[in-house]
Parts: C-alpha cells; structure tokens; sequence
C-alpha cells in the first residue's frame, strides 16, 4: 500500500442530473426518517468514465493490496466510508451523502472490497463518528489508511526474514494499531495468496540488492549506475507491491536509490 497522488478531475457521470436528482431522493428519504438500502444507489461509479479513471489514476493496482488487476475482472470501485451501513454502528445509515462523492472512491480487487472491507469503518477510541453531510469528517480518526491523504508506509512494513521465503506479511508499524488493522482486519494485504505472490519477487529484487553491495564495495561506478537504476525502476509507483519493494530495499540499507523516497 502506497499514497496516492492528487486525483483527477470529477468524471461527467457524477455532475450529471442523473446522479443529482438521485441524491436529492436519498436526502429527502434521510430526511423522512426512512431506511435506505443498498438498493437506493443505482451503481453509476461503475461507469467508464468514474472506474477506468480511477483504475489509471491507481496504475492499474488495487489501492490497498497492490495486486495488478484488469479493469472488468475481479475489481471493484470501492467507496472508502460505506454507503448504506457501517458495521461497526448498528444505528448509523451510512455514509449516504458520499455515495456519488469522487474523494470517497478508490480502485480495488473484489478480495480486499468484498471479502475483507465489505462495510467496515472502525474508529480509534478519540474519533467523533460523522452522521451527517455537515459532520466533520476530519473528527472520525479512521482506524483505516487513507491511500490519498496518509503515507501507509508510514504505517506498514513488512516481515520476510521469518518465513523462509514463502511468505512475506505486512506488520503495523505505529502505536495505535492502525498499519496491523489495516493489513489483517480491514483489507486483504495479508491473505494467505497475497503473501505468497509477495515473496514470489524476493529472489530478484535480493539480486539487485547484492550486485549493488558488491559494486559500491568494489567502487564498480559502471555497476553503480546499472543498477541504482534498477532499484529506483523496481520501486516505482507503478510497480505490482510497490510498498513491500520498498521497504525491501531499506532493509539493505539502499534508501538513496528507492524511488521517491524522502
């Protein structure tokens, strides 16, 4: 998991009069005191113009696990604060006033939205649930990282060293257990087929890191130069596990090399 760049502009579906005459019936049902469903938002963030942007803007990975998906198989548009309910509070209807909001929609695999986030929204204890459109979301305090306004590899880091290869797990990386909730409970960064396609790159990002060691050691500048590009390539952002690249290359103390590291 890596942070985002700044997105693109709203796509045409969401400013259309379709989509505003849709909120004005779900504000109005809110506002009658009635329950909405899921039903109540037909699924125009499935349209071309709102998911292959965000698929591109995401480069082609799900924002959360960063496993390489096609645009129509086994991805979804996944809204960050769900729409109709909030497992976590049996009485909350849903972040309905985000439905059709561009900032609450992110690029993902169906294994992290259905299978692991589905309609969860924890807090962290100091956090201040938002329950209406005027609420202020900046109080909530997610228990979830944001992949646009947060830096997750702030967050997670990853653990190869202790499974002989064949895994590589993400660990939490701050005190208040957000990076390990966000890896094991709310996302798929740690299913078991995740981990493994992980550490099926161990072997040649270890090359690259030891023929670097060696040419830096034998002052090889020819060397250097091949393959402190390499590094800055193998953890571009467009890289399938960007973040475990990362942070692999770190751990050989090859920081200098790493692309956009601060």
């Amino acid at each position: 998991m890596i942070q985002l760049k700044l997105r693109p502009q709203i796509p045409a579906t969401l400013k259309s009069k379709q989509v505003k005459q849709i909120k004005r019936q779900i504000a109005e049902k809110i506002a009658k005191g009635e329950v909405i469903t899921s039903e109540d938002f037909p699924s125009h963030w499935r349209k071309d113009d709102i998911k292959k942007t965000l698929w591109e803007y995401h480069n082609r990975k799900c924002c959360y696990c960063e496993r390489k998906r096609d645009l129509k198989r086994e991805s979804d548009v996944e809204h960050f604060r769900p729409k109709a309910a909030v497992t976590e509070d049996k009485e909350h209807d849903g972040y309905w006033w985000l439905a059709y909001e561009w900032d609450n929609y992110f690029f993902s695999c169906k294994l992290c939205n259905q299978e692991y986030k589905k309609n969860h929204f924890p807090l962290l204890p100091e956090g201040k649930r938002a329950y209406k459109a005027d609420d202020n979301l900046s109080e909530e305090k997610s228990i979830l990282i944001h992949p646009t306004d947060e830096n997750p590899e702030k967050f997670i880091g990853f653990d190869w060293q202790h499974a002989k290869g064949v895994l590589v797990k993400a660990v939490g990386l701050d005190d208040n257990y957000r990076g390990h909730k966000t890896a094991n409970e709310l996302t798929g960064i740690n299913d078991p087929v995740i981990m493994r396609e992980r550490a099926e790159i161990i072997p040649e990002l270890q090359g690259i890191a030891q023929i670097l060691i060696f040419a830096k050691f034998q002052n090889n500048q020819t060397l250097i130069k091949e393959y402190s590009q390499k590094i800055k390539q193998e953890t571009a952002v467009h890289k399938e596990f960007a973040g475990f690249r990362r942070a692999f290359f770190r751990a050989w103390g090859l920081y200098e090399y790493i692309e956009n590291e601060e």
